[in-house]
């Protein structure tokens, strides 16, 4: 497009308004000529004017900037339909709350009772008070010694080379193995009883002072599920026994040693294992009531019905248990349970295999240490509530603006933000060392992964004090002050611009909401 240079008015249109000074008159004539002279240089002057005024609009109406291009080269913005929320951000601490001592305890009672399936006369009675391991004589009878080996399952058949294959069988040989009878490595544990496996019977019954005949018969040899103490003695030297008799009364022995334990940082939730002593798993359960005896058949209280409550949790028994008494229905769950965890499948739930808490816990400090000996009542891990808690000193004046259970959000350390619960709000003001007055208010952190590592950490919490739903705003540059009061927006529409009047409400983030005749989502408003 040809584009005409705008015209200039001064230059197109020249026009003499200067008067001379009158001259002498030379009668009315003169005069009359020289007024009508005048009359229509003015006239002229004023047309020439008009008509360069006309040519200058038509010009810039026709080869000017473009309406099109203009729009164009405008800063502009969106109307957009959103939710608008003004926050206040006050200081927090992070933590885990006050740290708790788990300690290791055993039961003081022989819940475990063992039986022999050997008949005669009691020649080397069980001592009391002692912790029995792998390779140990519990018991004679008839001068045939009764040993203990390492198992997950109750003796119940002899154990030869006529014995078909089972899992006792593997749990025999890997005892046999552990205790250094199969000094040249042929034994392959598995549940096969072998040539490999009767030799190194042999070498253990040599040991022990037994009949060497490379085999077990029923009674002569016993599983338990790793170092055990010898509560009680049921029998005395010369007592004359019948097969089945009940001989020992067992429980966990009183000390042991740390084979696992749950990492620093670590989540345990019910049903996760915080530690094991000897490979026997210590548990956490949820329950109000702390742990605070062995729980057998028979026995009925609040704990057992916790207990039960925590097997129908974690999906071992169903709603057809009697609440509150450890029935056969509860021993059923709890051997299914033990098998699951990896304890001793003896239905008992003896005092320290689990840990009876409201909540899920935080492992903060490991006290322990893999190797060293668990002593009754040694602390072996330092925890904390599992949940992340923001400590916030909430100024009196702010109080209004948050209730417990709000949704805040919490800006960490790393600049990532995650929400938090607002989970209490003191009622009783406190004053700080500056004289100000404040009620402390605790967030719960909802994402406990996001704050792995973070301990007593400077946090930034945004409380929300303002908001408005689903408004129109623009940004607060866009309004024009209207000369007569109040605002308007300029919008762009097809190359064209025009303005909606409107009213303002909240502010917030560069944003305003605004209200008036003509808004909608998406309209682009001129920002300068």
């Amino acid at each position: 497009m040809t584009t005409t240079e705008p015209l200039d008015t001064e230059a197109s249109v020249s026009v003499d308004s200067t008067v001379s000074e009158p001259r002498e008159a030379d009668g009315d004539e003169s005069n009359r000529q020289r007024g009508s002279r005048r009359w229509w240089l003015w006239a002229l002057a004023i047309l020439a004017i008009v008509a360069a005024a006309a040519v200058v609009i038509a010009v810039t109406s026709s080869s000017g900037t473009s309406t099109e291009a203009t729009s164009q080269q405008l800063s502009t913005g969106t109307v957009q339909r959103l939710d608008l929320v003004v926050t206040e951000t006050v200081s927090g601490t992070l933590g885990y709350g006050d740290a708790e001592a788990i300690a290791f305890r055993t039961s003081p009672d022989g819940i475990d009772r063992v039986y022999g399936a050997l008949a005669g006369v009691v020649t080397s009675a069980p001592d009391e008070s002692v912790v029995v391991v792998a390779g140990d004589v519990l018991y004679e009878v008839n001068a045939a010694p009764v040993v203990v080996l390492y198992g997950d399952t109750p003796v119940y058949r002899a154990l030869d080379r006529r014995t078909s294959d089972g899992e006792d069988i593997m749990f025999l040989e890997q005892s046999l193995v552990d205790l250094g009878y199969d000094p040249d490595g042929d034994i392959t544990v598995d549940e096969e009883f072998t040539t490999a496996t009767k030799a190194a019977i042999e070498l253990l019954q040599e040991d022990i002072g037994a009949e060497v005949d490379g085999g077990f018969a029923l009674g002569e040899m016993l599983f338990t599920p790793g170092p055990t103490y010898v509560a009680e003695a049921l029998v005395g030297d010369g007592d004359q026994i019948q097969s089945g008799q009940n001989v020992i009364a067992l429980s966990a022995a009183p000390s042991g040693t740390y084979t696992w334990i749950a990492d620093e940082g670590a989540i345990i939730r019910q049903g996760d294992v915080l530690y094991r002593v000897d490979n026997r798993p210590t548990v956490l359960l949820h329950g109000e009531v702390p742990a605070f005896r062995a729980m057998a058949s028979g026995d009925k209280g609040t704990d057992v019905a916790q207990l039960q409550a925590a097997l129908i949790d974690l999906g071992f028994a169903s709603d057809g248990l009697t609440v509150g008494e450890f029935d056969d229905a509860t021993l059923e769950a709890v051997l299914a349970w033990q098998l699951s965890i990896g304890a001793h499948p003896d239905g008992v739930v003896n005092l320290g295999e689990v840990v009876f808490l409201t909540e899920s816990l935080r492992v903060g400090v490991v006290v322990g240490a893999l190797g060293e000996t668990a002593m009754n009542g040694s602390p072996v891990l330092m925890t904390s509530a599992s949940s992340t808690f923001v400590t916030v000193a909430l100024a009196t004046t702010d109080q209004s603006l948050v209730s417990v259970g709000d949704t805040v959000e919490v800006e960490l350390p790393d600049e990532v933000v995650v929400e938090g619960t607002v989970t209490s709000i003191g009622t009783v003001a406190q004053t700080n060392q500056a004289g100000e007055s404040f009620f402390e208010m605790i967030v719960t952190i909802n994402d406990t992964e996001a704050t792995v590592g973070l301990d007593e950490a400077p946090v930034d919490v945004a409380i929300v004090s303002d908001s408005a739903s689903d408004a129109f705003a623009v940004p607060v540059a866009a309004l024009i002050a209207l000369a007569e009061g109040g605002y308007a927006v300029e919008v762009v529409d097809d190359g064209a611009t025009y303005l909606i009047g409107v009213e303002t409400g909240l502010f917030a983030d560069g944003l305003v909401e605004v209200t008036g005749s003509g808004l909608s989502a998406g309209l682009l408003v001129v920002v300068p």
